[in-house]
């Protein structure tokens, strides 16, 4: 391990390298919270009043609000709540303020500031890495301990560094897998945060990195994080990432699961070794998910592999192994091979008395039927796989069957029937499909009719095919006056609501149609004090012709959350009553106390009873907070502004889920597994606890019950 002076060394030759490469005021009439309510720094601790101004400026997101006297106050409580509010804002004006307070000398202080830069580096990458990496040189050997666990102002700067994203940070990192393990592992996790955003590293840093994965003595975990996010990867990178995959497999935890992920990215080769590790019952069912998923990417030999595993393994469909065996057969592809025999007998699969059970049993049931089906959609176990004649499985397993072949004929008739079914999951599937069907007579209309739908997911779902697939809008690449006029009062009906991400996606399809009528309406958006309708609003103009646009400016909001008047400052415990068994949230308002709020106060008034969990993909993620269950609805109430933080995402955390940055309403997402990808990017509110893992899409919260936790 190296030592300090060692760390000091490396990190200032990293920091010499990229020096010689380098080339809205306060309403004030706003509500304030009282200062009975603010969370606290320690137990029971009041806020001062600056603190609380402080955080009405965050959620306002009103950068003016935040002066530089609250960034060099005495108390230490203010200067964290003044560096955590322009982080969470990070804006222009907040990144000028945050490149000064990185010099502070509270650990806190200094990991928001970073962080918040990090967000804010666009056009100014070079200053930015030159500055954290300054810092990051003068961190080295300091004792000080942060003051909120894992809020560690180094893994911050490598966080900050990875959203940066330049050459000089990845040089920067790539120094830093030398340094003292602690910052070795934030220096991994960076440079796959930029192999996320940018698809892409240097064989040099891809070289070093399964270097450090490979280290006889103490290999780091996160090692093989960036070769998760990556394809295409060269022959002689294939070989040596299997050869090192292979050998974290022999280790447990994140090594083993990110060398399960990093497998698919490993070529044909790697097909034998996911086998083994799918077959193998000493790993947890969530690792051979991880397997089965990473064979499901490789080409034929990923197939064969998965066809072999099938005829040896025995179907379970209690607990975790469900999750493995949905996962193994939504990863198989046609031609089957010899597997008819083994998946006839999950078709017939006989059903239970007990719900949870027997929904379970439907799943897999009409997976196999859907693959054995072909494009045939009279096949006999496709039409039984679901007893209840309008089950949502069946309907799906259907559309599966009909997305095979050309929609035309009775297979035309079929889906238009499904396209209109009363079930809202089943008309969004049935609508996605269109982007892929050209030959489909009449999309335009039905595309417009959903236009028209009441149902926010309906109109999503609609926009977004027409943003990626404009051709289908009308004939002879031009929109139809229908879809046109459909799209337009689907923006009127979404312009003072909160579907913010059907208001997106609207925009998205403008853009792509070239729609210059909607320009006014994209105009407003391009002002709005929400980051993600600015977002789209950018994009779209600047696709509509003017390439140059920007959308930073606009007037922060009037007021801040209503939570902000009764905020907890204590951590509070939601007991789930599922058909799961016993689930558990452990909700800690530290970081995020408006969210915290918000979610216990649905739960108190019974918003999460009887809902069920929408989304479930094993070993990644399970889902739940809108009752319709399509994924676009929430409480109905004012977006949450994100209270991320330059925290990692662990396994079986509980974070806000998100349709763009500042959407966050009721839904909920627990972790069930790491995923690096999230660090920094939802609110981390929890952990969670309980048979997380067995959890199936569908599953009902009965009843949610709010406990005092400690």
């Amino acid at each position: 391990m190296a030592s300090a002076l060692s760390r000091c060394f490396l990190l200032g030759f990293a920091l010499l390298f990229a020096a010689c490469r380098g080339d809205k005021k306060p309403g004030s009439s706003s509500p304030r919270p009282s200062a009975s309510a603010a969370p606290s720094a320690g137990a029971g601790a009041a806020k001062p009043s600056s603190v609380l101004d402080l955080m009405l400026a965050e959620h306002r997101r009103d950068s003016r609000a935040v002066s530089a006297d609250a960034l060099s106050h005495r108390d230490v409580a203010v200067r964290r709540a003044a560096a955590r509010a322009l982080a969470r804002i990070a804006d222009a004006r907040a990144r000028d303020a945050l490149r000064r307070s990185l010099a502070d000398e509270d650990p806190e202080v200094v990991a928001f500031s970073a962080y918040g830069l990090g967000y804010a580096c666009r056009d100014k990458e070079a200053e930015i890495v030159r500055a954290l990496t300054l810092r990051a040189a003068s961190l080295m050997g300091a004792k000080a301990k942060p003051s909120v666990a894992a809020l560690d102002p180094l893994s911050a700067i490598a966080d900050a560094l990875a959203r940066c994203g330049s050459g000089d940070a990845e040089r920067s990192l790539r120094a830093w897998l030398r340094a003292d393990r602690p910052l070795a592992e934030s220096a991994a996790l960076g440079l796959g945060q930029i192999a996320s955003r940018k698809g892409w590293l240097d064989d040099t840093s891809l070289v070093a990195l399964l270097d450090a994965a490979s280290r006889p003595q103490a290999p780091l975990d996160h090692a093989l994080f960036a070769f998760t996010r990556l394809s295409g990867l060269g022959a002689p990178v294939q070989a040596r990432l299997l050869e090192v995959a292979r050998q974290n497999l022999a280790g447990s935890g994140v090594r083993r699961a990110l060398a399960l992920r990093a497998l698919a990215s490993a070529g044909d080769e790697a097909a034998v070794t996911l086998g083994e590790a799918l077959s193998n019952t000493q790993f947890a069912a969530s690792e051979r998910a991880e397997a089965a998923r990473s064979l499901g990417r490789l080409g034929e030999a990923g197939q064969k592999a998965l066809r072999s595993a099938l005829n040896r393994l025995t179907v379970t469909t209690t607990g975790a192994e469900y999750g493995l065996w949905i996962t193994l057969l939504e990863s198989l592809r046609s031609p089957l091979g010899d597997t008819g025999e083994p998946l006839g007998r999950i078709a017939e699969l006989p059903l239970s008395d007990a719900p949870h059970e027997r929904r379970r049993q439907i799943a897999l049931r009409c997976r196999a039927a859907a693959l054995l089906a072909g494009r045939s959609t009279l096949y006999p176990r496709l039409r039984a796989c679901d007893p209840d004649p309008e089950g949502r499985t069946g309907k799906l397993a259907m559309l599966s069957v009909l997305d095979q072949g050309k929609l035309e004929g009775p297979r035309l008739r079929r889906f238009r029937e499904l396209s209109a079914s009363s079930d809202a999951i089943v008309r969004q599937r049935a609508l996605s499909l269109l982007g892929g069907h050209p030959e489909t007579d009449g999309a335009a209309a039905l595309l417009a009719q959903a236009l028209r739908s009441k149902t926010t997911g309906d109109v999503a779902t609609a926009a977004s095919v027409l943003a990626r697939y404009p051709a289908r809008a009308g004939s002879e690449g031009s929109p139809s006056a229908e879809v046109i006029a459909a799209l337009g009062a689907a923006f009127d009906a979404t312009d003072k609501g909160f579907e913010l991400e059907t208001r997106g996606a609207l925009m998205d399809a403008a853009a792509a149609l070239q729609l210059l009528g909607f320009k006014s309406r994209l105009e407003k958006s391009c002002s709005s004090d929400l980051p993600s309708l600015r977002e789209h609003a950018e994009r779209a103009i600047r696709l509509l012709g003017d390439k140059h646009r920007t959308c930073n400016e606009y007037q922060p909001a009037a007021a801040g959350p209503e939570e902000l008047s009764r905020l907890l400052n204590e951590p509070v415990v939601l007991e789930l009553d599922s058909d799961a068994g016993l689930l558990k949230l452990r909700l800690d308002p530290a970081l995020t106390p408006v969210a915290v709020t918000r979610v216990v106060e649905l739960a108190r008034h019974g918003f999460y009873d009887g809902m069920a969990i929408h989304r479930v993909v094993p070993g990644f993620v399970a889902q739940f907070g809108d009752r319709l269950g399509d994924g676009f609805g929430g409480s109905g109430g004012p977006p949450l502004r994100c209270e991320t933080a330059p925290l990692p995402f662990p396994e079986l955390g509980v974070g806000m889920a998100l349709g763009g940055r500042d959407t966050g309403s009721s839904q909920l997402f627990v972790a069930l597994g790491r995923f690096p990808h999230l660090d920094g990017e939802y609110s981390l509110i929890g952990t969670a606890e309980g048979p997380w893992h067995a959890v199936a899409e569908g599953d009902v919260l009965r009843k949610v019950r709010v406990n005092a936790g400690r």
